[in-house]
């Protein structure tokens, strides 16, 4: 089943970057975000650089501007 486009929430985002950052080795955190993603309903993305997954405000900002619609 094909998943739509959506936009994503500031709430939800903080909250995905918190889970994500939660994650103790920065390597894995792109696979928990993934799990993440798909739990709420957004569609797999190429994970972002190391560095945004070790900053959680640059984290949500990049998960908002990714899941942005326009």
């Amino acid at each position: 089943m094909p998943q739509s486009a959506k936009p994503m929430s500031r709430t939800l985002a903080i909250e995905i970057a918190t889970k994500t950052m939660a994650v103790i080795n920065p390597a894995n955190r792109g696979l928990r975000m993934a799990d993440l993603l798909e739990k709420h309903g957004f569609r797999r993305v190429q994970e972002p650089e190391l560095d945004i997954l070790s900053d959680q405000a640059r984290l949500v900002s990049w998960l908002r501007e990714t899941f942005r619609v326009d």
